[in-house]
């Protein structure tokens, strides 16, 4: 899939771009940008009034998503401290951290049961919006189907990259009553 079609300009990075194209709020797709633009890590320099930890260990954090997928009790983000992208990149105490940190949670919260999706890797290819390793430990709430993609396909990544060129028209200052109705369509509910 190519991203090219999405201009941010100080943003020419394809993961990165790749990573903006699947925000799914126009709110996460500001916020997003406005980091790329300073260069940081969102997982490594995290924004305490965004991801407000919860758990705290010598190589993890974690907390609750600010953006959990729909018909969840608890969505976590567990991220190592140490800026890597793949897990092939974790020492073994780094490993046995990270099944402490999930208990912990456990503990804390309560429930039996969960999923767990890592984001491992090339964020193009895992349907990632953040180029840093991270865990979505995800607690069913039991009112319905808990979705989230290893990877969406050509097609859902076309409309990432038509909804974020969207997102990125408004953030640089088009009125909303100056998209086309197609347009705002697309981003309905997102804005």
């Amino acid at each position: 899939m190519s991203f090219d079609k999405l201009v941010v300009l100080g943003i020419t990075n394809p993961s990165t771009l790749a990573c903006l194209a699947r925000s799914r709020t126009y709110e996460q797709y500001c916020h997003m940008v406005e980091i790329a633009l300073q260069g940081k890590c969102p997982f490594c320099d995290i924004d305490p009034e965004v991801n407000k930890v919860i758990a705290d260990n010598e190589y993890w954090r974690a907390w609750q998503s600010p953006y959990p997928e729909k018909n969840t009790k608890h969505h976590f983000i567990i991220v190592p401290k140490r800026h890597m992208i793949d897990t092939g990149e974790l020492q073994p105490a780094e490993q046995m951290s990270l099944f402490r940190i999930m208990k912990f949670l456990r503990e804390i919260y309560g429930y039996e049961s969960c999923g767990v999706l890592i984001r491992d890797g090339d964020a193009r290819l895992s349907a990632g919006t953040i180029e840093h390793l991270h865990i979505h430990v995800m607690v069913p709430n039991g009112t319905g189907r808990v979705e989230s993609p290893f990877y969406k396909g050509l097609d859902e990544e076309r409309w990432g990259v038509t909804r974020a060129i969207i997102y990125e028209k408004l953030r640089r200052g088009l009125p909303v009553d100056e998209l086309t109705q197609e347009e705002v369509r697309q981003v309905r509910g997102r804005i």
